[in-house]
């Protein structure tokens, strides 16, 4: 073997030391030598005890605590002849079972209502604006009883499209305004009002085929259904949820409303206000 100088010796040292600064700067394609790649002060360990941000949902937990519901309207809202505890209630029950949260109920539903009382009692009323102000939901069903003039007015001498039709838009008309003082009693808060519309404002199934005869019964149901746009487009103009309840009413009877009916052909029976409540509940945001 041949004898190293010094000067060989230093020679090699340097080019050494050459070779480690070329490895420092090595192309994207090469490996760095980990000394020339200090860790981030990303990576380091986390101080905080919680693994996800605070806006994951993992650690993020649902919203506790009491709610209060607010039913607002006439004789459906009431319960009247549903052999049930009522319609706001049986909601509440439902609305419980899926939160897991207690659920308070306030039911103003009232026989013979119409929307100019809902409209007094929001507007004037103390205790009804302190309901609304407190409610987390507030339920709507209004409007029918507006239209029992033109009832009388089919009876009497019939009642074509331009009788009611304009009635139904003033239904509607009327529905706007009680919606919009409604959010205004609550802060202008517009979320979680749930408005229904009806199978029938008037009598339906077998009850009306036979007091009535079908002339009549076929004539409600137009009215009907003007009456349910114009509920529905004072309730989508409001910020408020339409909820439909014709479909559901045939659906479930098959076309003929009358097992959901109570003797009197026009309010739900308990069978009825259950497909209600699942209407509603259908519609009711999952946010609550």
């Amino acid at each position: 073997m041949a004898r190293l100088t010094r000067t060989t010796l230093l020679l090699v040292a340097l080019a050494a030391l050459a070779g480690c600064s070329a490895a420092a700067f090595s192309s994207p394609g090469q490996r760095a030598s980990p000394r020339a790649v200090p860790q981030a002060p990303a990576e380091s360990p986390s101080p905080s005890p919680f693994p996800f941000p605070a806006s994951s949902p993992a650690s993020s937990p649902g919203p506790t605590g009491p709610l209060r519901v607010l039913g607002l309207g006439d004789s459906v809202m009431a319960g009247t002849h549903c052999g049930c505890s009522g319609l706001v209630e049986e909601y509440a029950d439902a609305l419980a079972r899926r939160t897991g949260r207690t659920v308070h109920v306030d039911n103003l539903g009232s026989n013979g209502a119409v929307t100019t009382d809902l409209l007094h009692d929001l507007a004037s009323d103390d205790d009804t604006r302190g309901l609304a102000a407190r409610a987390d939901v507030v339920v709507v069903t209004i409007g029918a009883n507006d239209l029992i003039p033109q009832l009388d007015t089919w009876e009497a001498s019939g009642c074509p499209a331009h009788c009611y039709t304009t009635a139904a838009q003033d239904v509607g008309r009327r529905l706007t305004r009680v919606l919009q003082v409604l959010a205004a009693a609550r802060g202008g808060r517009t979320d979680h009002v749930l408005v229904t519309d009806y199978w029938n404002v008037f009598r339906d199934g077998d009850v009306a085929l036979e007091y009535e005869g079908r002339a009549e019964r076929d004539w409600s149901l137009r009215v009907t259904d003007a009456a349910n746009a114009a509920i529905c487009r004072a309730a989508r103009a409001t910020g408020a949820v339409c909820v439909d309840l014709v479909a559901p009413f045939k659906a479930a009877g098959h076309g003929d409303p009358t097992p959901l009916l109570a003797d009197d052909g026009d309010h739900p029976d308990a069978a009825g206000m259950k497909v209600i409540v699942a209407a509603l509940m259908q519609a009711t945001p999952g946010d609550l």
